[in-house]
Formats: structure tokens, sequence, C-alpha cells
């Protein structure tokens, strides 16, 4: 969340999901150019969801243009005793999670960000949002 509120923000956008739920086939697409290629960059996937989310954690699947291979990504959103991590309050929480740390890449060239769950569940219920924010380091 700091990172949303940095001035050293360079990218930050959120996708909905639908209400019905997150398809398994539906995959959040985001691209990104930044402005330094001498500059590192810090990359933070943030999860927001509501109290109908039924687990502690989730899974995900990240693609992207600067690795050239899939990442899975475990992301505990609840503790031991299911109350959320994050910030929030009522029904709405949020958690961001650091993917990608002094990362760099060329100007002028975007990188291209695949999300999408790896949970079992093929309609995931209670994922509100999935924001992905770029830094300067």
């Amino acid at each position: 969340l700091a990172a949303a509120c940095s001035s050293r923000t360079e990218y930050s956008e959120y996708r909905a999901i639908p209400l019905s739920g997150w398809d398994k086939d539906s995959v959040l697409v985001y691209e990104v150019t930044v402005p330094d290629s001498l500059a590192a960059y810090n990359v933070v996937l943030t999860v927001r969801h509501n109290q109908s989310y039924p687990y502690q954690n989730i899974w995900f699947f990240i693609d992207s243009d600067l690795g050239g291979t899939t990442d899975t990504l475990e992301y505990y959103l609840a503790d031991q005793r299911g109350r959320w991590l994050g910030n929030g309050f009522g029904d709405r929480h949020e958690m961001p999670c650091l993917i990608l740390q002094n990362t760099r890449w060329n100007r002028g060239n975007p990188v291209v960000f695949k999300v999408r769950h790896g949970m079992r569940e093929d309609l995931l219920k209670g994922i509100t949002e999935v924001g992905l924010t770029v830094e300067r380091k």
C-alpha cells in the first residue's frame, strides 16, 4: 500500500474482478513502460478481497516478459487464526506483496505482466480487485 502512495510510483493499475467470481481461465493483463532504463524498480501485486473469500491463502501464476517463465506465488491473506492480514476494515481488505525487487528493464519497451489465480476453484469468490504497482527503487 505504501508503494501506491509513494511519489516514486511509475505505474499503478487495478483490475476489477466480476461479482460472480474470478474465472480460472481469466487472465489479468498489465502493460508497463518505465521512463528510466538505468533505475531499479520494485513490482508489487496487491489483492483486494472481502469477507466471503473462503481461504487463508491464494496462489497466483504470473508471466512477464522479464523472465520468460511463469512464476508461482503463494500469497497469505489471513493468519493461522483466520484474521485478515494487510489493511482494511469491515468487509474490505487489501494485502500488498512484493513480487520483484531491484528489477531493471529497457526504457520504452513495455513489459507485459499476466496474472491468473492458481486455486482449485473454477470460479474463485471473494477477490474484488488485483492491482500491479511499479515503483522506482
